[in-house]
């Protein structure tokens, strides 16, 4: 697994990746109805070696400073359906990754149970669903400063580098496939999953209170975010 590109792992033929702040991964790993308790600290060698390829897929987290991350990399992966998303962020920030086995490279901002940016990265953003100043902006004038062209695998590269340095910590292969928390799911319908909104009677704790996203938004790199328009999805948008 190693490679020269320190992004590697988000390029792989399936992945699906997500990113929450004030969540611990215990939290996470119980949100995507995994059992907490029946994880072990594996590599992502160690992981491959001892469930091969299961019925269910293999939730991998950990924490990243004050985030902490669940990633997927099996065709069963649930980290994408709406109503996970959705209950992941509430109260707080979620940053979703997909990527397609078709080859897009999918990513959200979820806030507080509502999507306010969406896009595809190596793209130029969709107009109908373009967020005002956000993570595609970052990563685009990011690839511009570093003579990278903002439309390709450069802007892939640099939004793992606004990324990283927003948490405060390399989102890199050896994190990714360093030691993390692992179990596995059984497959089966979501608790949080799309559609189960209405049902929903009990819900974690909110965490910390998120601050003035007018001041500092997802981080100082990124400058404020404002109301975007209401979100219509785009035709290639994973569901």
């Amino acid at each position: 697994m190693t490679s020269t590109n320190p992004w590697m792992w988000a390029n792989e033929e399936l992945v699906s990746f997500n990113l929450v702040r004030h969540r611990s991964p215990t939290d996470l790993l119980r949100l995507y109805d995994a059992d907490p308790t029946a994880a072990r600290t594996m590599t992502r060698r160690a992981s491959d070696a001892a469930f091969g390829w299961p019925e269910g897929t293999v939730l991998r987290a950990g924490r990243a400073a004050t985030w902490s991350f669940c990633i997927e990399n099996w065709w069963l992966a649930v980290g994408f359906d709406p109503g996970l998303l959705e209950e992941l962020s509430v109260g707080t920030d979620t940053v979703h990754y997909f990527r397609n086995p078709k080859g897009g490279f999918f990513v959200k901002h979820l806030r507080d149970g509502r999507c306010v940016e969406s896009f595809e990265l190596g793209l130029r953003p969709n107009p109908f669903y373009e967020a005002p100043l956000g993570l595609h902006r970052a990563a685009e004038q990011r690839a511009v400063r570093t003579d990278q062209d903002p439309y390709t695998a450069g802007q892939r590269h640099a939004f793992w580098e606004v990324l990283s340095e927003l948490v405060g910590v390399r989102l890199d292969n050896a994190l990714l496939n360093g030691p993390l928390l692992t179990v596995l799911r059984p497959s089966g319908p979501l608790r949080y999953g799309a559609g189960s909104s209405a049902t929903r009677k009990k819900r974690l704790a909110p965490p910390p209170p998120v601050r003035d996203p007018s001041r500092r938004g997802l981080g100082k790199s990124l400058g404020p975010l404002i109301p975007p328009k209401p979100h219509t999805p785009h035709p290639d948008e994973p569901a």
